[in-house]
């Protein structure tokens, strides 16, 4: 179901005008339909969960039932997806095939068609988070069909321009493919929360890997589910 401007800004509790200056200044994204603003639930919760935004629980009821299970942490999912160092490409669609290249998908999802889903996420609006950082991820996370959720984090060996909200090159990818929208954009949310960390920030710009990172994440302690 679209949002209308009016409908979102209550959503974040803020004027109309602070919405519109988050759709210029903050990535926020929405489609200009008839010179009106529209707005999709699960993009709306994805930008929240990234940036930090408090807003309205009662929009999850509009999303998907699924809830996050209660033993899925951030650094679950990203030993389940592993890290990757040094991973190389000549644009984004050459990073993101040698970033996916022996990711537990299902047979059903070819190694092409699960880079055309990342692309086609990206056709709409940057997943770069600024700071070197970008979420790379299917828009509709259902059409992956995995048993739970995986997140890979690859270090670039040359940064790649992905249209940062701050113009900072991407080194840092985290790949995530999630079994529900929920699981999805509650990792998101813990992910966002877990780059606030300044130990997390160390050991990315370390480029810090195995064990060490997954012990790093987990020490953090600043995991939740957005609400």
């Amino acid at each position: 179901m679209e949002l209308s401007l009016h409908q979102v800004a209550k959503i974040f509790r803020v004027s109309e005008t602070q919405i519109i200056g988050w759709i210029n200044s903050k990535n926020l994204p929405a489609e200009l339909v008839s010179d009106q603003y529209r707005f999709h639930r699960a993009d709306l919760l994805e930008w929240a969960a990234v940036a930090n935004r408090s807003f309205d629980p009662s929009i999850y009821s509009e999303v998907n039932g699924d809830l996050t299970p209660a033993g899925t942490h951030l650094a679950d999912a990203l030993e389940r997806g592993g890290i990757l160092v040094d991973v190389s490409g000549k644009g984004i669609r050459d990073v993101l095939s040698n970033a996916i290249d022996g990711l537990p998908i299902p047979a059903s999802i070819g190694h092409d068609d699960l880079i055309e889903l990342l692309l086609a996420r990206e056709s709409v609006g940057s997943t770069a988070l600024g700071d070197g950082i970008a979420v790379p991820h299917p828009r509709k996370p259902t059409l992956v069909s995995v048993p739970s959720a995986m997140v890979r984090l690859c270090y670039l060996s040359q940064p790649l321009a992905m249209k940062s909200p701050d113009g900072i090159p991407v080194d840092k990818l985290f790949l995530m493919i999630c079994p529900t929208v929920h699981e999805h954009l509650q990792l998101l949310a813990r992910l966002g929360a877990l780059l606030q960390n300044e130990s997390v920030g160390q050991a990315l710009r370390d480029k810090v890997a195995g064990g060490e990172m997954f012990k790093i994440l987990r020490e953090a302690g600043q995991e939740f589910v957005a609400a």
